[in-house]
């Protein structure tokens, strides 16, 4: 999966983690890459393998996420509940493949990304 190998050599470069995380994210995302879901999948799986943390990992692609919707024109609030839907369905996934584990700590992630884009608006 070469949305997962991307976002793998983000988080094991020697910069910084979660600004790389974000833009790989966000590039993703603007470029029509992928799918806001594909790439919750992908951070969750590569969480679960021991590369990254899931929650830090899901927070970042959340927030990059936000962000490339914003540049596309969407309002925060548009992109927040575009990026919440996508992020809650890939977890929704994750915990049917018998992961539970990382399906929690990633919906700690989103609610905590959530804060996080949240406060511009507030």
């Amino acid at each position: 999966m070469q949305i997962k190998e991307m976002l793998k050599g983000a988080i094991e470069g020697t910069s910084d983690v979660a600004k790389d995380l974000m833009g790989t994210a966000a590039d993703l995302i603007k470029e029509g890459t992928a799918d806001i879901g594909e790439v919750f999948g992908a951070v969750v799986e590569l969480g679960a393998e021991g590369i990254g943390d899931v929650t830090s990992g899901v927070k970042d692609v959340f927030v990059g996420s936000v962000k490339a919707l914003e540049e596309s024109g969407k309002t925060t609030e548009e992109a927040v509940e575009e990026v919440t839907s996508k992020a809650a369905s890939a977890v929704t996934n994750i915990s049917k493949e018998g992961m539970e584990d990382a399906s929690s700590a990633a919906q700690k992630g989103i609610e905590e990304a959530k804060e996080i884009v949240k406060k511009p608006i507030e």
